[in-house]
């Protein structure tokens, strides 16, 4: 199994970051749908609120990496019932 990652600033190390994407409005849905991330795009920072370069890093806080395996639990639940 590999280990949850995020995507943080790598100026301040911050998590809350949009990146530049392509999406198409899904008529059935009515939302967003994701298409493709913009490779020659940027990163923008919230917790800097700046444009930056962001990468990934292993998740090593605890409650967060309880909360994706209660998230997994949880699926697996769903899709057993199913």
């Amino acid at each position: 199994m590999t280990m949850p990652e995020e995507f943080y600033c790598t100026d301040c190390g911050g998590t809350d970051i949009t990146v530049e994407a392509y999406c198409s409005w899904d008529n059935v849905e009515q939302k967003w749908a994701y298409y493709e991330v913009v490779d020659e795009g940027y990163d923008y920072c919230a917790d800097c609120d700046d444009r930056c370069r962001a990468d990934f890093r292993p998740i090593t806080d605890v409650k967060t990496l309880a909360q994706i395996a209660i998230k997994k639990e949880e699926a697996n639940a769903a899709t057993a019932v199913a």
